[in-house]
């Protein structure tokens, strides 16, 4: 974990999630830590003027779940640490659907997956308590360049891969205060041209390198502004614009 930026109460972040957390696709050379939760905290950090201190725990090729099976007593533990100490975890981004939508079949379907992540978003809530927000970014599997040019599939791609995302954003309607939905990425303009560009994304064409996961970070940093100042609650006491 790591934090950075000093003022008000110190905030705690906790990424739980597959290989997008682990930090698959860093360069080795640099990387100090997975780079999408460093990324986001930096954003964070700038935008409430705050200290915001980040922990992630990942398992790398994990579906759901996986994940619940695994990563909640991990993460319990994790909270009570962040409770000894004397803070209280604040925000909880969840990353998973990669490995779902890999081994969708008719028994593994997208309605499935929303049941198996409710589960998991349930446990989350009864680890971290009423006040924690979970996030569930959208994943912009259809822009990895491995799947570049394979058009008619292309298109379709982006349909099938929706589906688990929309799970995720139906979920969160059901409890709009304490999940946040994160759109994907092109939904903004001008991020999305960016990030199909072949020089934000690692070798192996699915996980994004460091450029593009700080460019991320930064964009679920911007959709989790915009989520707690509708709520008008949560982390920040007066969200500041960024720089």
């Amino acid at each position: 974990g790591g934090g950075g930026c000093c003022g008000a109460r110190r905030r705690h972040v906790i990424f739980v999630g597959d290989s997008l957390v682990t930090g698959v696709g860093c360069s080795q050379e640099v990387c100090t830590g997975p780079a999408l939760p460093r990324a986001f905290a930096d954003f964070l950090c700038r935008a409430l003027r705050a200290d915001v201190h980040w922990a992630a725990i990942g398992s790398t090729g994990s579906d759901v779940r996986r994940l619940r099976t695994e990563l909640v007593p991990r993460l319990a533990a994790q909270v009570e640490s962040v409770r000894q100490a004397g803070g209280r975890v604040d925000m909880v981004v969840l990353l998973c659907g990669l490995n779902d939508v890999k081994r969708a079949s008719p028994w593994r379907t997208p309605i499935g997956f929303r049941h198996d992540l409710a589960e998991l978003v349930g446990e989350i809530q009864g680890s971290c308590g009423a006040e924690t927000t979970v996030v569930l970014p959208a994943l912009p599997l259809h822009l990895a360049p491995v799947f570049s040019g394979q058009w008619p599939l292309l298109p379709l791609l982006s349909s099938f891969a929706g589906l688990w995302d929309e799970q995720k954003k139906r979920l969160s309607e059901r409890e709009p205060p304490r999940i946040c939905f994160v759109r994907s990425v092109e939904a903004d303009s001008d991020l999305a041209a960016q990030n199909v560009e072949a020089a934000y994304w690692a070798d192996d064409g699915i996980h994004p390198n460091d450029a593009g996961y700080k460019l991320w970070g930064e964009h679920i940093g911007r959709g989790v502004m915009r989520h707690l100042e509708e709520r008008q609650g949560g982390l920040p006491s007066r969200p500041r614009e960024v720089a």
